[in-house]
């Protein structure tokens, strides 16, 4: 239908109002800062801009420009290297790169769950379906703020469920979650035919896919292994339905497991080595537990409707949707096996696009209510109970548009208190656009050093170095191999109590050329001038806010 395509679009549109908001009142900004377009999370932000600028720099696999060490590319993120290729053709830059990433995987999304909802439900019900999957949102949360009342959501913090955030979130995310529909969508379906080809690119494809988002193929697997069971539950006794059914739909599925696996494969290899084990180490130590209740009320009331809709469906032997029963039973899974999985936190799992076969069984439930309706009732009660049903229907989703309409306020008010933010320097979570001084100390890194070269810098300088400028550096990330000890380590050096033969062996050992020396730096211990205590360093650059020193490498 022309109207979901429409839907799609607006939805899109809807989900990057912030962002135009915060592009459109840039022009306010303190004079003495630089205007840059955040999303989500600062550091990681810059992450992955550090890895479509190596796209655009000539790179075909993905340096770790957060490890000053030498080290093998790798194949992780290659997804942002190869956008960021595309985007060079376009002479677009890096952050230009990252958000139409955004916008166009949002839009192919939607496009997507809306043509598969139109091949579980005829007529009109495609379209409260796609609203109803679209909009599922936390229960509200009231709250007068700025004398009106809008609302709070339950797990607010963790965008992911966010229902107006969640359209056009972090690309390699949206980039998944397309998979994930894609190949269950492929997958469950009985009418295909056993073209080995097609498996096969199918195969390569999750492969790909599972090398740019491992958890993809986790619950794809899993989803398939579910539906399987469900099949043969359902499926009539005699061994020719069985057999039938083991052909068209077992075998290819096993066939996409054996294609696609060797992605993990791969993934242990590149987990033992540095600094790519760092990346396994992180979950590890930073495991982030899920709060169940406040999870549950996260999805809203569509959870216990879509699991009204999963038992009705189970019930009625309704096999067009038991692909979406597996879907969220694979999920439930997940989230129990992985709580005593020490390598992957069950918050994860939150990112498995869950609403789109809660929504499209919450819209079976009505659409089985409303026939229940039309069998049941007597005539003169018939008209006013399907009514009601409509009203049901309808509440909920303005429910969801209503949450959406809110966090378009907050991410908004968001906007303003970053612009009116006083921060030097923003650390974690802080909010604030970086200084100007401090920017143009990073622009003279990428005009005037190599990629190559390593700098110095502490954990805000650190962060936006390999993004903005491409070089390596010491610290700057959480992925950072050691990051705790480095720390210490770049604030001895930075406060002065580091002796010089030890500073300069430092140095020497870690290939660090150039030392950033900007507002955090400096409140590490106060110094004006690092060469009161370094001899072996010299000044090639300073403003009001930054120095730059050279290291000397000749003594």
């Amino acid at each position: 239908m022309r109207i979901l395509i429409i839907l799609s679009f607006l939805f899109v549109i809807f989900s990057f109002i912030p962002s135009f908001y915060e592009i459109y009142q840039s022009a306010k900004i303190p004079s003495n800062r630089v205007f840059v377009l955040e999303h989500n999370y600062m550091f990681d932000y810059n992450f992955y801009l550090s890895r479509i600028r190596q796209g655009q720099e000539g790179r075909w696999t993905v340096s770790e420009k957060y490890y000053n060490r030498p080290h093998s590319g790798s194949f992780f993120q290659i997804f942002y290297l190869m956008i960021g290729k595309i985007g060079g053709v376009f002479r677009l830059d890096p952050p230009m790169v990252y958000h139409t990433a955004r916008l166009l995987l949002g839009l192919i999304f939607l496009i997507l769950i809306s043509r598969y909802l139109r091949g579980i439900f005829s007529g009109w019900w495609a379209i409260p379906a796609f609203l109803l999957a679209v909009t599922l949102g936390s229960w509200p949360i009231p709250i007068w703020f700025h004398n009106f009342w809008r609302f709070a959501t339950y797990m607010g913090w963790w965008s992911a469920v966010d229902s107006l955030q969640r359209i056009t979130f972090l690309p390699h995310v949206l980039l998944g979650q397309i998979f994930i529909l894609l190949f269950i969508w492929r997958f469950s379906e009985t009418s295909n035919s056993l073209k080995y080809l097609k498996l096969i690119i199918w195969g390569i494809a999750g492969l790909i896919v599972g090398i740019i988002f491992p958890p993809t193929l986790i619950i794809v697997y899993t989803v398939f292994g579910v539906l399987s069971v469900l099949e043969f539950s359902f499926t009539r006794s005699h061994l020719a339905s069985q057999g039938e059914t083991f052909i068209k739909q077992i075998i290819p599925r096993l066939l996409f497991i054996f294609l696609s696996f060797p992605s993990f494969l791969y993934l242990k290899v590149m987990f033992q080595v540095m600094p790519w084990s760092a990346l396994a180490l992180f979950d590890i130590e930073h495991r982030m537990p899920l709060p169940y209740k406040e999870y549950a009320l996260a999805l809203g009331p569509l959870l216990p409707l879509g699991l009204a809709g999963l038992l009705v469906a189970l019930i009625k032997k309704e096999k067009k949707l038991f692909a979406s029963v597996s879907w969220i039973l694979a999920v439930i899974i997940l989230i129990v096996v992985f709580e005593k999985v020490p390598q992957q936190s069950p918050l994860r799992w939150t990112e498995a696009a869950v609403h789109i076969p809660l929504g499209i069984l919450v819209a079976y439930f009505f659409f089985q209510l409303y026939k229940f309706i039309g069998h049941t009732f007597t005539r003169s009660h018939v008209l006013v109970s399907k009514i009601g049903v409509w009203i049901i229907v309808a509440g909920i989703i303005v429910m969801g548009l209503g949450i959406m309409g809110s966090m378009v306020l907050w991410l908004t008010d968001q906007a303003t208190w970053k612009r009116e933010a006083t921060w030097t320097v923003p650390i974690g979570a802080q909010l604030a656009y970086p200084l100007k001084d401090f920017m143009e100390g990073v622009y003279y890194l990428r005009d005037n050093t190599k990629g190559e070269e390593v700098v110095l810098a502490y954990i805000t300088a650190g962060n936006f170095i390999p993004a903005y400028a491409g070089n390596f550096v010491y610290i700057g990330h959480a992925n950072t191999p050691d990051e705790d000890a480095k720390e210490k380590i770049a604030a001895e050096f930075y406060s002065g109590k580091m002796k010089s033969n030890d500073a300069k062996e430092f140095l020497r050992r870690e290939n660090i050329s150039y030392i950033f020396f900007g507002p955090q730096e400096r409140e590490l211990g106060r110094i004006e001038d690092l060469t009161a205590y370094y001899s072996f360093i010299s000044p090639i650059y300073n403003n009001k806010q930054v120095i730059i020193y050279k290291v000397d490498k000749s003594s």
